[in-house]
């Protein structure tokens, strides 16, 4: 009798995203920082505006792209928004921002090799077999 074949693995980013948003969302109350109204504004507004955008990241690129600069938004938001004084607040955004500039990165491709197609079709313009006699 033969094992089972395995499923495929299906795509975990959306869930790891998923997760960071929901991190994001309680995060001010976790932390002790719900008292900074820029702190939880900025919250409401990645969870509201980034959160269906992240579970999106497997499937469309540019929402990979988008999370990504929120990401980046989350990571220097308590300097701009002047809450960098609650050691908990940016040790939480900086964490929370590099995350989803993780997620993002890899799922938009960035830093991913060629794709196979092209890099054959580099290989065949630049091989001496294809060069005219």
């Amino acid at each position: 009798m033969k094992p089972s074949s395995p499923r495929a693995v299906r795509d975990r980013r959306p869930l790891a995203a998923g997760a960071v948003v929901a991190w994001l969302a309680i995060s001010p109350w976790v932390w002790g920082f719900a008292d900074s109204r820029s702190a939880v504004a900025n919250h409401v507004f990645l969870v509201l505006g980034f959160g269906p955008l992240a579970l999106m990241i497997a499937a469309l690129r540019p929402a990979a792209v988008v999370t990504m600069l929120g990401g980046t938004w989350l990571v220097l938001s308590p300097w701009i928004l002047g809450y960098a004084g609650d050691h908990a607040a940016w040790l939480n955004e900086i964490v929370a921002g590099v995350l989803l500039m993780v997620l993002g990165a890899s799922a938009a491709g960035v830093g991913a090799p060629l794709r196979p197609r092209l890099r054959d079709m580099r290989r065949r313009r630049t091989s001496p077999a294809a060069q005219p006699r």
